[in-house]
């Protein structure tokens, strides 16, 4: 398995390093620790010796980066993981996901925010653009270990990804979890306007009876097919607004990680973070995972790939 860790030193960079480290991984996961820098500005206009001493100053940084790297790859190590390391000019989410196309990453893990000056909002602006842009799964860490996973379940072939996917990787092996199904709640006056408009006939209520069958078949499937991969599952259903009902569950249920796929079954097919996943990575106050339904897990992948 190939992990792409991207780091800049900060403490959220950090817990997501130590994530990794801390997770039981497949025999031979190599860690991919990845830093980007933006090169410094130019303001002498061109002047020969002030653009030795600015690519003075970029060599620096990268000198230092590479040194932060090395000292931030201490704990993977000692977990038994290979590491590789590299620092790269550039736009960091570009970098990222460039960096893991090119390596065959099967999973990006970063931090929830980065060094930039707005440290205080929820969701940094590169977990943010890399989440949304890969064409593979993203772990944004909050937390550094797992005891407890909430896995979202909802039909769609995001969602009937995760079990075979992380079955695969075995990071969670005997990590108990609940897969929450959430029914959609109708907006208040829509049942006296449907009411009025059929004359009281049982169509709606129907509909809701089978809204309700599917939510517990979903998430009885999924825990089901959990549980065969050793992470025990228990399926739940509720009611309400998917995402928020999805953020009550991690503060009741006490989750440390949401998994849920990258879009629902909503009508919005081509965009590429759907607004349920998206109010889940942006609120939830633990580690998200996000899975793509365009990655299928093959534990025999490795050993087809030719040798770096």
């Amino acid at each position: 398995m190939k992990i792409l860790l991207a780091l800049d030193g900060s403490e959220a960079s950090s817990v997501a390093r130590d994530l990794v480290a801390n997770l039981t991984w497949p025999a031979e996961t190599t860690v991919h620790m990845l830093a980007a820098y933006r090169p410094p500005i130019d303001y002498t206009g061109g002047v020969a010796s002030a653009m030795v001493w600015v690519g003075d100053i970029e060599d620096a940084i990268r000198d230092q980066l590479s040194e932060t790297l090395r000292g931030m790859g201490a704990p993977l190590v000692a977990a038994g993981l290979a590491v590789e390391q590299s620092v790269v000019r550039g736009h960091a989410a570009d970098v990222i996901l460039a960096a893991a196309r090119d390596s065959g990453a099967d999973l990006i893990v970063t931090g929830s925010r980065g060094r930039g000056p707005v440290r205080s909002m929820l969701l940094g602006s590169v977990a943010n653009e890399v989440a949304t842009n890969a064409p593979f799964p993203v772990l944004v860490a909050r937390t550094s270990s797992v005891s407890r996973l909430l896995v979202a379940a909802d039909g769609s072939p995001n969602a009937g990804k995760i079990p075979e996917l992380l079955g695969a990787w075995n990071a969670f092996h005997d990590v108990p979890a609940d897969v929450v199904s959430v029914v959609p709640q109708d907006p208040p006056g829509f049942e006296l306007m449907v009411g009025l408009s059929t004359l009281g006939d049982d169509r709606l209520e129907n509909q809701r009876r089978k809204e309700a069958l599917a939510a517990d078949s979903a998430a009885n499937e999924m825990a089901a097919l959990m549980t065969e991969r050793s992470i025990p599952a228990t399926g739940h259903v509720r009611s309400g607004d998917p995402a928020n009902e999805i953020l009550r569950a991690v503060d009741e249920l006490h989750s440390d990680l949401v998994v849920t796929g990258s879009r629902g079954l909503g009508g919005f097919e081509r965009l590429l973070l759907g607004s349920v996943a998206r109010n889940v990575l942006v609120h939830a106050p633990c580690s998200v995972l996000i899975v793509r339904s365009e990655t299928a897990p093959d534990v025999a992948r490795d050993e087809r790939r030719e040798p770096a």
